[in-house]
């Protein structure tokens, strides 16, 4: 694919297909994770790469251009620990198309709430996160199980660092221990 039949909007990258890196597949990702991250959050990436449950990709010629690291902390919880996309192939919706499918994973597997964290300073990510309806995550708040999006017990799960967001978003009803959604009640006429 040459640089002039490249998607330059996110409409042209949602025909990109997303693959999953297993294994050793999973270090092709290494340089999108180096133009991404710098200092001990690249040693992090790295690292996660290497650990995480999933490993999303887009790829382009044989090269990951854009890679996603995803994790579940719980059950009910999602997690995007990583989005990265190669230098030469930023705005052109790539991260959104990862964080897009990244979503629908999580659905399907029922997930309630998915997390992401972006350091303040990061503009592109935070919006990129607000513009799917993540919002910030108080410390104080209620908690997912609850109801609300606080993320009591799972901070440590997430290597929050000093400096960074933590964004989250309610995809589905809380579950109960049984399984089923809070506020769901037996069909009418049913008994």
């Amino acid at each position: 694919m040459t640089t002039d039949d490249r998607p330059t909007s996110s409409e042209g990258s949602t025909l990109l297909p997303v693959v999953d890196l297993e294994g050793a597949d999973r270090e092709r990702a290494v340089p999108a994770l180096k133009d991404g991250f710098t200092g001990i959050y690249r040693w992090h990436a790295k690292w996660t790469l290497r650990t995480a449950t999933r490993v999303r990709a887009i790829v382009l010629a044989g090269e990951v251009v854009a890679v996603s690291v995803l994790e579940r902390l719980d059950p009910q919880v999602g997690y995007v620990y990583y989005l990265a996309t190669r230098a030469g192939h930023r705005r052109e919706g790539l991260g959104r198309r990862l964080l897009d499918d990244a979503l629908q994973l999580f659905r399907a597997e029922g997930v309630s709430v998915v997390y992401g964290a972006a350091e303040e300073d990061n503009a592109p990510s935070i919006a990129l996160f607000r513009s799917h309806g993540f919002r910030t995550v108080e410390r104080k708040e209620l908690s997912y199980r609850e109801g609300g999006l606080g993320a009591w017990g799972l901070r440590s799960r997430m290597t929050l660092v000093g400096g960074e967001l933590l964004f989250g978003l309610r995809i589905a009803p809380p579950t109960t221990s049984n399984g089923s959604s809070e506020g769901s009640s037996p069909a009418a006429g049913s008994g």
